[in-house]
């Protein structure tokens, strides 16, 4: 049993602090939830993987693939024998007659260091936000790194401590602008240095370049 004073009113703080965690932590996971069922949702209204299936293997990647959504992104890489632009295009144009459809975008990065043909689509949902739907044809030889080959390793890695922690650090990172870097940052600050909060994350970022391109992968565990 707890005395009462000093200690017992910080156990009672304690416990409302505990409490207060508990609801954020149900809350980002709430949040993360409707955002993948929303960009689901996408996903199907548009026919993006079907539309792809016809010139390659196409893979859903990143926050969608793991399900830690927070910013309104869908990524999604197709393997081909030989990236054409002329099938981007036939995508894109199906795609560009959906009302929702406000922007379209294309870039030739053959010669690169991503080494492929990148397409994005801009998609007005009906509550009002833009969501960035970022494609990537490669080669089914494309050397790497590419973002299909950590969709596996990160479900295996990834525990319910580990998501909650991740998603809790990209809500934070997201609405600060001297924090934000690509999430593959924040996935390996958490699952291999254990980091965990939003301060551990800051001193981590000065310690570990953000730029270019990543060969991690989380440990095997």
């Amino acid at each position: 049993q707890f005395q009462r004073g000093q200690f017992g009113a910080q156990v009672l703080h304690t416990r409302s602090d505990n409490s207060a965690n508990i609801v954020a932590v149900d809350i980002a996971l709430s949040r993360a939830a409707d955002r993948l069922r929303t960009a689901q949702r996408i996903l199907a209204e548009l026919q993006l993987i079907e539309r792809w299936a016809i010139f390659g293997h196409p893979i859903v990647v990143g926050a969608v693939a793991c399900g830690l959504v927070v910013a309104s992104d869908i990524d999604i890489e197709i393997f081909c024998d030989q990236p054409k632009i002329e099938d981007g295009f036939e995508v894109l144009q199906a795609c560009a007659l959906h009302p929702r459809v406000r922007k379209a975008r294309f870039a030739n990065e053959l010669d690169g260091p991503d080494n492929g043909l990148y397409w994005q689509l801009r998609y007005l949902h009906e509550e009002g936000q833009e969501w960035k739907i970022d494609m990537w044809s490669l080669r089914h030889d494309h050397p790497g790194p590419y973002a299909a080959a950590l969709v596996e390793p990160m479900k295996q890695a990834l525990t319910d401590e580990t998501r909650q922690a991740i998603l809790a650090l990209k809500e934070q990172t997201f609405l600060d602008p001297t924090l934000q870097c690509g999430s593959i940052h924040i996935y390996r600050a958490v699952l291999d240095d254990g980091i965990r909060n939003i301060e551990q994350f800051r001193i981590w970022l000065e310690r570990h370049p953000t730029s270019g391109l990543i060969t991690w992968k989380p440990k095997a565990t």
